[in-house]
C-alpha cells in the first residue's frame, strides 16, 4: 500500500514538473568590490544595462566597471556582452517600429492631404481653362465688334459727309430758288404795271377814237 502512494506521488510530482516554462529575461549581475567570488556583493546590474569598462583581468575573467556615483566594481567578463541585450534591441526595434508607424501614419494624412489639394488644384484648373475660353471668345467678339464698329464709324462719316454735301447743295439750290422767286416777283410787278399802265392808255385813247368816229360818221350825212 506504500509502494502504490509512492508511486502515485512520484507519477504527480513528475507531471507538475513536465509544464512549459521560460527562462525570464530580467536577469540580474552581481558586482563585487574585487575580481573573486568571494568579495561582497556592492551593486546589482539588470540586463540590458550600459556599462564603461574600465580594465579587464583576464586571469581572474572580471572586469572592472565604471558605476554611479564615480563608483567602480567588478563583475564577470563572461556576463558581459559587445551588443545589447535581446530584450533591449527588441524594446529599441519596438519604439523604432512605434516611431516608424506614426510616420507612416502621418506621411499617409499628408499624401491624402496632397491628393486632396491637387483634386482641387484640378478642379480650379477645370476652372480656369473654362473662364480662359470664355474670355477668349468674349476677346473674339470684342475684336469683331470694334472692327465693326470701326467699319460703321467709317460709313457713319462718309454719310455725314455726304448730308453735309446735301446739306449745302439745299442751301444753294434755296438760295437759287430765293433768287429766281425774288426774279419772278419783279417779273409780275412789272408786268402788272404795265398792263395798268396800258389800261391807263387805253382809257384815255379809246374815248377819243369812238369820239372822232361819231363825228365822222355824223359828218357823212
Amino acid at each position: 500500500m506504500k509502494k502504490t502512494l509512492f508511486i502515485l506521488m512520484l507519477f504527480a510530482s513528475s507531471s507538475s514538473i513536465a509544464a512549459t516554462a521560460y527562462v525570464s529575461d530580467e536577469l540580474e549581475i552581481m558586482v563585487r568590490s574585487g575580481k573573486s567570488p568571494t568579495h561582497r556583493i556592492i551593486a546589482t546590474l539588470k540586463s540590458g544595462t550600459r556599462l564603461n569598462i574600465l580594465e579587464k583581468d583576464v586571469a581572474s575573467g572580471y572586469s572592472k566597471l565604471q558605476l554611479k556615483g564615480n563608483r567602480e566594481g567588478w563583475v564577470l567578463t563572461r556576463l558581459l556582452h559587445n551588443i545589447p541585450s535581446a530584450k533591449a534591441r527588441l524594446a529599441r526595434s519596438e519604439g523604432t517600429l512605434n516611431k516608424l508607424k506614426i510616420t507612416h501614419k502621418q506621411v499617409n494624412e499628408q499624401l491624402a492631404a496632397l491628393r486632396e489639394q491637387k483634386g482641387s488644384l484640378d478642379s480650379k484648373s477645370s476652372g480656369l481653362e473654362k473662364n480662359n475660353e470664355l474670355l477668349s471668345s468674349e476677346l473674339a467678339t470684342l475684336k469683331e465688334t470694334a472692327s465693326n464698329a470701326i467699319k460703321t464709324q467709317e460709313e457713319r462719316d462718309q454719310l455725314l459727309q455726304r448730308v453735309v454735301g446735301i446739306e449745302r447743295e439745299l442751301e444753294t439750290v434755296k438760295r437759287e430758288n430765293d433768287v429766281l422767286k425774288s426774279s419772278d416777283s419783279q417779273d409780275w410787278f412789272l408786268v402788272g404795271a404795265g398792263v395798268l399802265l396800258l389800261g391807263v392808255v387805253l382809257g384815255f385813247v379809246l374815248p377819243k377814237l369812238g369820239w372822232r368816229k361819231k363825228t365822222s360818221w355824223e359828218s357823212s350825212f
